[in-house]
């Protein structure tokens, strides 16, 4: 069934943010950390089994959540582990999974907006203004996200990696893990089902998505991304719920 767009899903390397009308989920666990905005009203957010509302909140990565937007407009963004914008973030959470902020209205993007330099510029605005200089990431933990981004294996091969950076494997998946908040293979997964995103066309069968994602087969990506959204992509992309704006490549 086709819908009129709701929003746009901007997409870029290391982070991906929605602005319009999202759908209601059930808990689903995000790899990468969450930043929830209600551009024009409350919505109702379920982290760790207790329910709360909010305007605005920041998840960490790899946490259980539920979201109840209601017919609030949402300003939504998934933030790599290691991404500046989470770094610069994190510490509003100090050792908690989430918390509420305040985001000053001044940074607010206009719900109908459409260009990934507008989105862009309201992110790095609000962070800014709620943020402080990034934590700093471990130049081998940094590396190692860069390596698995550019060659997106099929699985983690631990020891090669911690070989690479002058690391035991497991003086690597503790390092790593207490830097990013993940640990390696859940990194991974998370950078493939970005791959999935990126490279959405109508039409395209969810057997080829897959394959060109890494993931091993049809029904691993599937429920990695029913574990992940909560839903398919093709529940907001291929209905025409939302928009896709290819930041990186064919958007200004």
């Amino acid at each position: 069934m086709q819908h009129l767009p709701q929003g746009t899903l901007f997409l870029w390397p290391d982070h991906w943010q929605v602005i319009g009308r999202l759908m209601s989920n059930r808990l689903h666990k995000h790899i990468s950390a969450s930043w929830l905005v209600g551009l024009d009203g409350d919505f109702r957010l379920q982290v760790d089994g207790r329910w709360r509302t909010t305007s605005a909140a920041l998840v960490a990565p790899d946490v259980a959540q539920s979201l109840e937007p209601g017919n609030t407009h949402m300003w939504c963004a998934q933030l790599d582990p290691d991404s500046r914008y989470w770094r610069a973030l994190k510490h509003h959470l100090k050792d908690e999974c989430t918390a509420d902020i305040r985001v000053p209205k001044a940074c607010l993007p206009a719900i109908e907006e459409g260009s990934c330099g507008g989105i862009e510029q309201a992110m790095m605005t609000a962070v800014e203004a709620l943020g402080r200089p990034p934590e700093r990431l471990d130049p081998r933990v940094q590396k190692i996200c860069d390596q698995l981004r550019a060659e997106l294996p099929e699985k983690v091969e631990v020891q090669l990696l911690a070989d690479s950076v002058g690391l035991s494997s497991s003086r690597l998946s503790h390092l790593f893990r207490q830097q990013t908040g993940v640990p390696l293979r859940r990194f991974l997964l998370h950078l493939k089902m970005n791959r999935v995103l990126a490279h959405w066309e109508a039409g395209k069968s969810m057997s080829r998505l897959a394959l060109e994602a890494g993931f091993y087969d049809q029904p691993h990506f599937v429920r990695t991304a029913r574990e992940m959204f909560d839903a398919l992509p093709s529940e907001y992309v291929t209905t025409g719920w939302f928009s896709v704006c290819r930041c990186a490549s064919s958007c200004p």
